[in-house]
Parts: structure tokens; sequence; C-alpha cells
């Protein structure tokens, strides 16, 4: 029986991990037709853009990372969540930023309190490793 569930679990973590390369890959193709289209049109890079998909390939590679290692430690590892919280907040505020849409006092505000709180979070980790047992 554990034979079984040694061979279910490596081929789970394979299926988990095929799937996050493609996805990556995916994306990453996408980004490179999207730079080919520009250089062949002649036209500027749209840095916005290529600053999401890059952020996009991050976050993909993240959570998967975190699907992983919560699945062969049985235990989810909180500087892996908290990674993928900023990245992915910080994502957000540049795309908010580079469409130059106005932003709002509170949306600023409420950044800059989720990054901050983020970033304490992953110091105070890193200084006491809070989710060891």
């Amino acid at each position: 029986m554990g034979n079984l569930r040694e061979k279910l679990h490596r081929l789970f973590s394979i299926f988990i991990q095929s799937f996050m390369w493609i996805t990556i890959g995916f994306e990453f193709a996408s980004l490179l037709i999207k730079i080919a289209k520009s250089i062949q049109n002649f036209t500027l890079f749209d840095t916005h853009e290529i600053i999401v998909k890059v952020l996009n390939i991050l976050i993909i590679y993240e959570l998967f990372t975190t699907l992983l290692t919560a699945f062969e430690e049985n235990r989810i590892k909180l500087n892996l969540i908290i990674d993928t919280a900023m990245i992915f907040s910080i994502r957000e505020l540049l795309i908010i930023i580079f469409t130059y849409k106005k932003i709002d006092i509170n949306v600023s505000l409420s950044y800059t309190l989720i990054l901050g709180i983020l970033g304490m979070l992953r110091f105070l980790y890193g200084k006491y490793k809070l989710d060891q047992a």
C-alpha cells in the first residue's frame, strides 16, 4: 500500500511540475511573440505588457512552488505565501501605474499598508522562522 502511495505521490508531483512548466512556457512564448511583433513592425516595446507578463511568470512559479512544497512536506511555508502575495501586489500596482490611471488616495494607502505589512511579516519570518514546529 505504501509503495502505491509513493508512486501516486511521484506521479502527481510530476504532473504538477509538467503543468507548471507548460504554463510558464506559454506565458514566456506569448512574451517573445509580443517582442517579435514589435520588432517586426518597427514599433516600441510596450513595457507595461512586458513587465506584467514577467511578473505573471513569477507569480505562476511561486504558486506552483507553494503547491508542490505543501504537497511534499504536508505543510505550507509561510515565506512562499508572503512572497507570492508581495509579487502579486506589486504586479497590480504596476498595472495601475503603467496604465496612467489616476490613483485614489485610498488605493495608494491600501497598497502601502499591504506591502508594508507583508514586508514586516517577511522580515519577522526571516528573523524568527515563524512556521517551524
